[in-house]
């Protein structure tokens, strides 16, 4: 059976405050550490966010806040990112792609890593959340996150052609509004002997999870990491 790819396209606008009378996908980097020079880089959570999610209590450890908002009363959330593209092929090996928006200060790290000999490539952590609008029940679900772990770990990849890059030229968090953001993206293949279980929804009620990462040598059963 070929593996099946998930592509998530989120509002960027709708990232940072969204238009209670519009239901478009967002999505947020709850955390990122890695590609340091001397030591790996922990990025602030230096974006306060309002999310349109007021669904049931978030699965999602670092999106609990959120539970029991109403349009009228959106949820504060302090993010690393806020998401544009998230893609992976669904194959085990394969790398996960983010495209995020960030402050100035978390991306003038990522580009002063990118043009420099990395002593490690290494990915500590890397915390994503997506939610969605199910048109047919008219309610917020969760559509992408980490289901083992609040976070993965993995190497900038993929190892031919890995993919770590930065704009520094800003844009607007949201038109009319002079808050500035910036790109980066990041590619991020699993580590040796590490496996993820990353739980995936097309509507509410539906979660399934697939693995992503190769454990070796032994059983797969009772290897996620935790």
């Amino acid at each position: 059976m070929p593996d099946v790819p998930y592509e998530f396209e989120c509002d960027k606008p709708s990232g940072f405050m969204p238009n209670p009378n519009e239901h478009k996908r967002t999505g947020y980097v709850t955390a990122l550490k890695g590609f340091g020079q001397s030591a790996p880089i922990v990025f602030k959570a230096d974006l306060t966010v309002f999310s349109p999610y007021n669904g049931a209590a978030p699965a999602y450890g670092p999106a609990a806040a959120l539970s029991g908002n109403s349009q009228t009363s959106l949820g504060k959330l302090n993010v690393v990112g806020v998401i544009e593209t998230w893609k992976w092929s669904g194959a085990v090996g394969a790398p996960i792609e983010v495209v995020m928006w960030m402050s100035q200060e978390n991306a003038v790290q990522v580009k002063s890593a990118q043009q420099s000999t990395l002593t490690t490539t290494r990915v500590d952590q890397l915390g994503y959340w997506i939610c969605n609008f199910d048109q047919e029940k008219k309610i917020w679900y969760e559509q992408a996150y980490p289901a083992s772990d609040v976070n993965i770990s993995g190497l900038v990849g993929p190892q031919e052609n890995p993919v770590l890059d930065v704009d520094l030229t800003g844009a607007p968090a949201i038109d009319g509004i002079d808050v500035m953001v910036y790109k980066v993206t990041v590619g991020v293949v699993p580590g040796a002997n590490k496996m993820y279980a990353l739980s995936f929804a097309n509507s509410a009620f539906t979660p399934q999870t697939k693995s992503w990462g190769i454990v070796v040598g032994t059983l797969a059963a009772g290897q996620y990491q935790y």
